[in-house]
This record gives structure tokens, sequence and C-alpha cells, in this order.
């Protein structure tokens, strides 16, 4: 079932939700009406935590009806596009759409260096050397992040990071949790967003009904449950960038014909959404051989109907988001996944694509107050 973002209802919306609740007036996207809600009773700590690829569909497999988690969801809401890790966290953590702040997708196509960039570790895609002696992304594409928003009218320590790539360094749940409850003690009113890279991980390696995620997500559960019993006056809410599906992989290099017509090997999320640089001239075959092999499984966009579209969210677009889409967008809508090459990807459980299983993701609501019943 393709599904499209909706980002009147999306993981943006919550940040949109948070921006609007500490008074930061230049937010343009809408807001979750039961987040809001929810805002309005003031609570001292606003605590939004992330798991990566805990969408909907996996969260109801996973756990029973009368598990901690699942006993807290109050609604469905949309990934962003690409569902996938970075475009999907970089709006949580700023408030922009993809389209705004440029960051769609784990590989990247920067003209000033020639190369597709892995934006998140600044390595080469071909051979994952330094991509440069400086932060290639963040200098061509800074993003603000939410934090700081906050901070410029709220002033400092009113918003914190907790993962392991923040200041509030953490490499486990257990690490999040005592982290983030250490900082809930802290006087002033705050928001405080975590982020954990499971239960992704083990479904990229394993599968996402396999035993190495049921794991992951019951220990989540487990972890979640414990913190928010020790919370007072707070508000948490559980969400994920995106979730995944069981991918059925496929090889561009076993269709040279298509290979050939290629200028760069294909960026953004090479497998489910793919960025298609094609040679000059080519642009019709190319189409017309793309659709005849592939067509069943991904809608291959022009780079006009990206942005007609809105697929990659409202708002005015960077104006390297224009050169990061290639002539060509092939959108993965079924399990089917087109690595480039076999040696590069070996994995199981995949995302970035329009499947409901990772489009769709919960929003879940604690009232978190010590001594009380959850």
């Amino acid at each position: 079932m393709i599904t499209y973002p909706n980002y009147d209802r999306s993981i943006l919306s919550i940040a949109s939700s948070v921006l609007n609740h500490f008074g930061v007036k230049d937010c343009q996207h809408k807001t979750l009406p039961e987040f809001d809600k929810l805002l309005k009773k003031d609570y001292k700590n606003i605590i939004v935590m992330l798991f990566d690829g805990l969408g909907t569909s996996s969260l109801n497999y996973h756990l029973k009806e009368n598990d901690f988690l699942r006993k807290h969801y109050v609604t469905d809401i949309s990934s962003v596009f690409p569902s996938t890790t970075v475009a999907a966290t970089t709006s949580v953590l700023s408030g922009y759409s993809p389209a705004e702040c440029g960051w769609l997708g784990w590989d990247l196509y920067f003209e000033e260096i020639g190369e597709n960039v892995a934006v998140f570790k600044n390595t080469l895609q071909r051979n994952g050397e330094p991509a440069a002696k400086f932060n290639v992304a963040h200098k061509y594409i800074p993003v603000k992040s939410i934090m700081k928003r906050i901070e410029e009218v709220n002033g400092r320590r009113s918003a914190y990071c907790v993962s392991f790539f923040s200041k509030y360094r953490s490499k486990s749940v257990e690490d999040i949790c005592k982290t983030v409850y250490k900082l809930s003690k802290k006087r002033k009113k705050k928001y405080i967003y975590a982020y954990w890279n499971q239960p992704d991980h083990a479904m990229h390696g394993h599968g996402v009904t396999s035993q190495e995620a049921h794991e992951q997500i019951l220990h989540i559960n487990s972890e979640v449950e414990k913190l928010c019993g020790k919370l007072e006056n707070s508000l948490v809410i559980i969400t994920a960038d995106h979730g995944l599906c069981d991918g059925v992989n496929v090889y561009l290099e076993d269709y040279p014909e298509l290979n050939s017509m290629l200028k760069i090997p294909p960026s953004i999320e090479p497998g489910r959404a793919m960025s298609l640089f094609v040679k000059d001239g080519l642009h019709e075959e190319f189409k017309n051989e793309f659709d005849r092999r592939f067509g069943d499984c991904f809608r291959l966009m022009t780079k006009e109907e990206v942005f007609s579209e809105n697929l990659l969210g409202y708002g005015k677009p960077h104006p390297r988001t224009y050169d990061f889409v290639g002539d060509f967008l092939a959108v993965a809508t079924t399990e089917k996944t087109l690595f480039t090459a076999r040696e590069e990807y070996e994995i199981i459980g995949v995302h970035a694509g329009l499947t409901k299983e990772e489009m769709t993701v919960p929003f879940i609501a604690i009232e978190a107050e010590k001594g009380r019943r959850l």
C-alpha cells in the first residue's frame, strides 16, 4: 500500500508543537492537535524520546496491548520523506522540512567536491574515507537546531539533546533514561530530546520480526516504563523517525543497460529513494527502461514532480535541495529494494520508501507524575 507523507500530521508536527509551546514565533508548519492539548497543562519537563525504526507496525507486532508503550498509544502520525533517519531526525531536531533543510538522506552529491558524501559520517560513499578536511554538510547545508531556537527565546539551559552524538553522550537505553531523569531535576522549565538507534539497527541486520528486534523493543518498553515511574511534572512523548519492512533485494549491477546511463552512482538513499543523474540525451530511454524493469515496484519521479507534489515537505526549499534531487527520484512502493552492488549492502530490514510500514509511526504520550499510577 503506497502511503505518501502527511505533513499536516507528522513527526515534523511534533517539533512544531514544541517550538510553539516554547514561544518560537517563526515556526511555519502545522502543530499536532493531540500534543497541543497535552501541552496546555504546562508541564515542567517536555520530553520527546525518538527510537529509531519503532514504526507502528513493529510496535504492534512485538508488544502486547497491555504493555506500557501500547497502553499509552494515542494515534498514528506520518514520517517525513524520505522515511529515513537523516531526513526524519533532522526535521525533528530542527523544525524544518527535508525540503527546507536539505538533509535528504544518507548520501548526498556535493558538486563542490564531485562526490557522494555520507552526511552523518562526513565520508565518501565510494570508499568510506574522509570526504574533506572540513565537514562538508555542515559547511554547505548548515541547519539550526530546535534546541538553539528554543534557547534564543527562553535562555540557556532550556533545551537539551541526549544521544550518543550529543554533549550528553549516551551508549545505551539505560544511559539515556538516566540522563533524561537527571536533566529533569533541573529547576528550569525545559525541553529534552532523546534519541536511540534501536530497534533500527537490529532490524537491518536480522529483520523486522526477528528475535533480536523483539528483545530490543521489549527492553525499550521496560526502561521507558521505569523512567516514567520516577519522573515528576513531566510530559513524555515516544515516537520514531520511520518504520521498516523486510526488503527483497535486487542489484543495479545486474542491469548494465540502466547502470551505463547514469553519470554517478545513486545517492540520497540508495535502495529505496534513489537520486539518479542520467547522462545527457538519455533521459527518455532511461525512463522507459527503468519503468519496464521496475515500474511495478518503484515510482520514477522527475525532479519537477518531486517539488510540485511537495514530497519533501512544505516551506521554501533550500537551494541545495534542488541540486541533491537528480534528473529522477526512484521511490520504492513495495518491499523490493534496488541496491547498487551486492557487496555494498547485505541488510534485511529496509526503509526510505513509501510503504505503510515505513511511513507510519506512533505518537505515544505519558503524563508522568511520581507516585501517580501510569
